[in-house]
């Protein structure tokens, strides 16, 4: 390694497809630049240089180019470099290949041990990929198995095989039986068989084949419970005079109570960036985030309503509709002021969506809350979890457009003088030349979901430092929107050149018959405790509430929504009113962080907090201890009876907090 490095935030490892690659010894360099760290993975030594790319762009390059867009499943070229023979390799980016430069697992090897949710989920990508490979004559690269590997719930191929000969459908169901139907889950199998069977038939129909494994999907998921949290804010940056960045929600909204906002909050959240003209990028973002707003709230009440889950088509149609109506709006208004070329505002887009869906199980009506992401232009989703650090959506840019267009590599696009200018707005142009980016996932665990504008992504930020914060988010050591101030305080110090905006969706996740096994075992314990207090006059009630005090929060809520019931995780710990004080304030500045000063009383004041919950718990431990010796035991529990009951579950969580089950 050289010491240049140091300077990119992450290894950069490149999969070699050439003659003996895979025979090259580990430890040799090719091209004085790649490292072989194992059968054709090389390690790139100088990521800051560009790699060497060949002009025009070889025929069998080309599929790995209009492959661009789908780079959260389907790897990319890097480059092209030579061994010692004068032998060309192609060296493949976004390759399925961990931190430590290992392959992830094969599919065939992961699947026997994975839930049946996660097969499910597994066969929902491959059969969604199914037709975008066809249409680059790459479809059979969904047919050997050794070619699929997983990153958790993130199906992801290391190479594209084109032949001549396009596999059919039938080809499809001859792997699917011999690849997933042998230690295939239950449900699972059943499904296998029904597809493979409509494969083959003479006319298969194929968005039937999609419905019925999406239908089974949303099944499985029916197992999860979702819990979600939602923050956000905007800063003006260092170097900038105005602030053209607009989120939702922003703090004031999220301190706000009985608003016809609420009920998105914290199912939706959005990140624009405003582009053209004195104020008129911070007139585009706003007015585009306050019109999703007013026309999801509609979307949101009749999913809600529905006795049955709203097709995938149809939800991604309402969303898409949403967007032409405020992409319009923004256009109109740029031809009343006689706005031309780039004094015509605009916004990127990038928003998430958390749509509860009815779906009926065998166990009776439950919710399962889908996913759905929109982008347009730069602005970025990742999803994170303690593991992993995964962007969810690809830049709408020149260099981008080219690459997917097959007429240029990244390597060589990226050196234009207007690479990352956008190729697309809302706002700028009419809808009918806008196109949309939606996709749709399901929760598979907990993790955080960030939302942020190019003030953040720039330059490899959150790759580089994702890592320093998701941990702390998840296991709640850090409130949310003080971790939303945090990656600001990043972006301004390692950007600086931008304005900010930044949405964290903390997204924690059970699975109810974990859970229900786990309450039961719980309960069981209760019961006991119960009729030994019954000796001393105790009362179930009472006993009820020393469980959920003792458990520091680990009972869990059941709420009642249109009849059906669903189970939640733990509510966290209320925080204080010196806390919300502190977060909120009393004005409308939902921009501002925290000072330092601030921020170390704010985490003092937790610090105390967290000292005397475990007080608390010390003391109600011993209290089912002491009931068992009878009227010693009676004694303790009158002495701390009002306290319990001031820590009892079902407190009012703060407004940054809001909760869905």
């Amino acid at each position: 390694m050289n010491g240049e490095e140091s300077k990119y935030p992450f290894r950069q490892y490149v999969w070699a497809l050439g003659h003996g690659t895979n025979k090259i010894p580990i430890g040799d360099k090719v091209d004085g630049r790649y490292q072989v760290v194992a059968p054709s993975i090389w390690l790139d030594t100088r990521p800051e240089e560009p790699p060497k790319v060949p002009e025009p762009v070889p025929n069998f390059a080309v599929p790995y180019l209009k492959a661009y867009p789908y780079q959260l499943n389907l790897p990319g070229v890097y480059g092209i470099c030579h061994q010692d023979s004068g032998e060309a390799v192609l060296l493949l980016s976004n390759v399925p290949v961990n931190a430590k430069g290992k392959l992830m697992p094969a599919i065939a090897k992961a699947w026997p041990t994975a839930s049946a949710f996660r097969q499910a989920y597994w066969l929902w990508q491959m059969i969604s990929l199914w037709e975008p490979l066809q249409t680059i004559g790459a479809a059979a690269s969904l047919l050997k198995k050794s070619n699929i590997r997983v990153e958790a719930w993130r199906v992801r191929l290391i190479g594209l095989s084109t032949n001549p000969a396009a596999p059919t459908y039938a080809h499809l169901a001859d792997a699917w039986k011999s690849i997933y139907l042998p230690n295939a889950k239950p449900t699972i199998e059943k499904l296998i068989n029904s597809v493979c069977t409509q494969l083959r038939s003479p006319s298969p129909d194929f968005a039937a084949i999609k419905a019925e494994v999406n239908a089974q999907l949303m099944q499985e998921a029916a197992g999860n419970t979702v819990e979600l949290q939602v923050a956000g804010a905007t800063n003006t940056g260092p170097q900038m005079s105005r602030n053209e960045d607009a989120c939702y929600p922003s703090r004031a909204e999220l301190r706000r109570t009985g608003t016809a906002d609420l009920p998105l909050l914290p199912r939706l959240a959005i990140v624009c960036d405003g582009v053209g003209g004195h104020a008129g990028g911070e007139v585009a973002s706003q007015r585009v985030v306050r019109s999703l707003q007013l026309q999801l709230r509609g979307l949101l009440a009749e999913a809600m309503e529905q006795n049955s889950a709203i097709p995938p088509n149809v939800v991604i149609e309402q969303i898409e509709a949403a967007i032409r109506v405020a992409n319009n709006l923004i256009a109109q208004q740029n031809d009343k002021q006689g706005r031309a070329d780039r004094q015509r505002m605009g916004t990127t887009l990038v928003m998430a969506l958390v749509l509860p869906q009815r779906v009926d199980t065998p166990e009776g009506p439950t919710e399962v809350n889908e996913l759905y992401l929109t982008h347009i232009g730069d602005s970025r989703a990742y999803w994170i979890t303690t593991e992993h650090c995964q962007q969810l959506t690809v830049d709408d840019d020149i260099a981008g457009r080219e690459v997917s267009a097959g007429h240029s590599f990244y390597a060589n696009a990226s050196q234009r003088p207007d690479a990352h200018a956008l190729s697309q707005a809302v706002g700028v142009r009419e809808y009918e030349t806008l196109k949309p980016h939606t996709q749709r996932f399901l929760f598979d665990s907990s993790g955080v979901l960030l939302l942020c504008s190019d003030g953040l992504s720039d330059n490899h930020q959150v790759e580089a430092s994702w890592a320093n914060y998701v941990g702390l988010i998840v296991k709640q050591i850090v409130p949310l929107d003080a971790a939303v101030d945090s990656w600001i305080e990043l972006a301004n110090q390692k950007n600086g050149h931008d304005n900010v905006a930044v949405v964290l969706m903390n997204v924690a996740m059970a699975n109810i018959a974990e859970i229900q096994s786990k309450n039961s075992a719980e309960n069981g314990a209760v019961a006991a405790s119960a009729e030994r207090r019954d000796l001393v006059g105790s009362t179930r009630q009472q006993e009820v509430v020393v469980s959920a005090a003792v458990g520091g929060g680990g009972g869990l809520s059941r709420v009642s929504r249109g009849g059906t019931a669903t189970l939640a995780p733990p509510r966290p710990t209320p925080m204080t009113p010196a806390s919300r004080a502190l977060l909120y304030g009393e004005d409308d500045d939902d921009d501002t962080p925290l000072t330092p000063e601030e921020m170390a009383a704010f985490q003092a004041e937790n610090e105390v907090d967290r000292t005397t919950s475990g007080r608390w718990v010390t003391l109600l431990l011993a209290l089912v201890v002491a009931v068992i010796v009878g009227a010693v035991g009676w004694l303790l529990w009158r002495a701390i009876e009002p306290n319990i009951e001031r820590i009892a579950p079902g407190e009012t969580d703060t407004p940054a907090e809001v909760e869905t089950n």
